[in-house]
């Protein structure tokens, strides 16, 4: 979700962000350094989603959209998890994200 999150900011405040927090490894999958972290935010900005695989914590990946108030900023993100056994990363676009996407829409009718 942070990814997604992070996608709607300005670069100068994704700099700033990136600058202050500690970026060690959760995982030995966890992307840590700053320039492939930004890779990362950008393809997320460019999809509109963005898939996590076992960056977190080990046997879990993630999908998240985020979600828009009625003007079109983002103020939240939604997503679903797996556990890494079940379905490879690119199932998860697959099977979850047209699911995410439509409870996306309908979120963003009710936020004001």
């Amino acid at each position: 979700m942070g990814r997604v999150l992070l996608a709607a900011e300005t670069s100068e405040e994704i700099s700033r962000i990136l600058e202050a927090s500690d970026l060690s490894p959760r995982t030995h999958f966890s992307a840590t350094d700053p320039s492939k972290i930004l890779t990362l935010i950008e393809t997320a900005r460019t999809d509109g989603y963005a898939v996590i695989d076992q960056e977190v914590e080990i046997g879990l990946r993630s999908i998240a959209v985020p979600l828009f108030d009625g003007h079109g900023r983002v103020v939240a993100a939604l997503n679903t998890g797996m556990a890494a056994t079940h379905e490879n990363p690119d199932t998860l676009v697959d099977l979850y994200l047209p699911k995410l996407l439509k409870v996306q829409e309908s979120l963003r009718r009710l936020i004001p």
